[in-house]
């Protein structure tokens, strides 16, 4: 059976640890990518071609080498 000490130094590391988790959880799903493209273009005249993640813009990346 807890005592009140213990019981109180649980619940605190508890709620540390839901604090810890919850801002993690905040962090990553502010900074979500969308992974569509905003260009009508060509790929390889886009801005972002480079770092481009979408299968087409890697398609043209592998075929200019």
């Amino acid at each position: 059976m807890m005592n009140r000490k213990e019981f109180i130094q649980a619940g605190l590391r508890l709620s540390v640890l839901t604090g810890i988790v919850g801002g993690s959880l905040f962090l990553v799903s502010r900074n979500k990518v969308d992974f569509t493209c905003s260009e009508n273009s060509v790929c390889k005249s886009c801005t972002v071609f480079s770092g481009c993640e979408l299968d087409k813009a890697k398609q043209s990346r592998q075929d200019e080498r």
